[in-house]
């Protein structure tokens, strides 16, 4: 789990530079009339949520270790991490869509397939992370209150 954690984090990041790169020369440059520099920074921004947001739970994998007390992320962070992963499942599908009615290069399609699945592969890390965290939180309250039945009993 944890190299599935790193690769994801390293392929994030790397989409994340390119995105914010080609945003600022898009919006600075005007290299292309008629895509949209605001989209693309909105993902590379995004995108550097979710970096920060895999980096700082990288830590909990793997999921066996119940014993410590978790660092709790923001809200926002995991909002940021669900938008970036959202969007480019959106994204990716309505570009695929699009080509595939123009039966455009392959290569082209198989950029849209790669956000695709880097996209539900995002928003399934995230949704294992949540369901370890809520049974995490749930086992370390049953152990307070086993200590605390201990407690009282002594």
């Amino acid at each position: 789990m944890r190299v599935q954690k790193l690769f994801l984090l390293m392929i994030t990041g790397a989409l994340t530079c390119i995105l914010l790169v080609v945003g600022v020369i898009n919006y600075f440059g005007g290299l292309t009339e008629g895509t949209s520099s605001t989209a693309i920074f909105f993902l590379g921004i995004t995108g550097a949520f979710s970096v920060y947001f895999h980096s700082k739970t990288e830590a909990l994998y793997p999921f066996s270790e119940f014993n410590d007390p978790l660092e709790e992320l923001s809200k926002k962070y995991w909002a940021l991490h669900i938008s970036f992963g959202l969007t480019l499942l959106i994204l990716g599908i309505f570009i695929t869509v699009n080509l595939l009615k123009r039966s455009a290069d392959v290569t082209i399609i198989s950029i849209a397939i790669f956000m695709n699945v880097l996209g539900l592969w995002t928003l399934l890390d995230l949704f294992f992370l949540n369901k370890f965290i809520v049974s995490h939180k749930k086992r370390l309250a049953q152990r307070e209150e086993i200590e605390n039945i201990k407690g009282t009993v002594d």
